[in-house]
């Protein structure tokens, strides 16, 4: 009997039973004290003093309760605030395309708008042609105005014969901007002999272009214009004090091998027409046109033209339609033939 009495203390004391009221039971809003060694009070009202006494009235209490839940919705309708629009004035809504066949076609809470705007890439072809418009408006309204600011051509002097070359990329910005290139022709430096400007070619090495006569330099080091513009000219001024001083390197041939020659080939003088030639080519047209004459007027010459238009002008002949008829009813080897003639 102990034995059994102490399993089922056991299994009473396993067995947890959770206290599920308190979760749907109304919880209050105000907030509450942190601590209190007290129980809580409640004032009552006097007004409810005289119920504690007196027994409560089941009929009553019931039609309060009708009551309450009548008026319960317009209590609360009244007690919402006015956000300017009637619900009884809704817009009617067509049917379109994207809901024919619907049978929910409209969705109280679908907006009107959602679906009547354009996909990503139309917005990107329309953002392509505001582009275009705008340079073209550029082109018609401003770009004539530039006009004015035009200079009259004035060809280099010998006292610029440095040619500097710029990359812009209109207003963006790119790595190459930076980038600045110089020519010059070196017979073309003033102050030079001509021993020393064969001395400024060897000293040039392959930047020189030994068809053209024309060296060719550029620099991107620093990150801007101006700075690499000054260093090709300092670059320039070293080489020319370079080549007024020193060494005249005359013993040391020009090296060119850094360079392709490309061969052009040129039109053989044998080739070409001499006057005796004209003469003979001039005769035999002639004689060419004369003999087309006769053939012409004998009516030996066929005139492709005219060929063409007749045969054109002339109607085509229509080609027989085979029409199947019947062979009188004759069978051979039980089947009935069937016999095509030309109308």
């Amino acid at each position: 009997m102990a034995t059994a009495l102490q399993s089922l203390r056991m299994t009473a004391r396993c067995c947890s039973c959770r206290n599920i009221t308190s979760r749907y039971t109304s919880k209050a809003i105000a907030q509450r004290r942190l601590f209190s060694t007290t129980p809580r009070q409640y004032k009552i009202d006097p007004k409810f003093k005289d119920l504690e006494e007196t027994e409560p009235d089941e009929d009553e209490f019931m039609e309060e309760i009708d009551d309450l839940f009548e008026n319960a919705g317009a209590r609360h309708a009244n007690n919402l605030p006015s956000y300017g629009f009637d619900e009884g004035l809704k817009k009617k809504l067509k049917p379109t395309f994207l809901n024919m066949g619907d049978p929910e076609p409209f969705d109280e809470d679908d907006r009107e708008d959602d679906h009547d705007d354009i996909t990503t890439l139309a917005h990107m072809e329309l953002e392509q042609v505001r582009e275009i418009r705008h340079y073209n408006r550029l082109a018609a309204w401003e770009m004539p105005m530039l006009s004015k600011l035009a200079k009259p051509f004035v060809p280099p002097s010998t006292e610029t014969p440095l040619r500097f070359r710029y990359t812009s990329y209109m207003g963006e910005q790119h790595p190459a901007e930076k980038k600045v290139v110089m020519e010059f022709c070196p017979a073309d430096m003033p102050g030079l002999t001509e021993v020393q400007t064969d001395k400024l070619r060897k000293l040039v090495g392959t930047r020189l272009n030994p068809e053209t006569d024309i060296v060719k330099m550029s620099c991107e080091m620093y990150p801007s214009q101006a700075q690499n513009k000054r260093y090709l000219g300092d670059l320039v001024d070293s080489l020319l004090a370079e080549a007024k001083t020193g060494d005249t390197f005359e013993d040391v041939p020009l090296d060119t091998r850094h360079h392709v020659f490309k061969t052009k080939p040129k039109f053989p003088v044998g080739w070409r027409l001499t006057e005796e030639r004209k003469k003979e080519l001039e005769q035999y047209r002639r004689k060419m046109v004369e003999t087309d004459s006769n053939r012409e007027h004998i009516g030996q010459l066929v005139d492709g033209i005219e060929t063409i238009q007749q045969k054109l002008s002339n109607p085509k002949a229509k080609e027989p339609v085979p029409e199947t008829i019947a062979a009188g009813g004759r069978i051979i080897a039980n089947k009935k033939v069937v016999v095509k003639r030309l109308v």
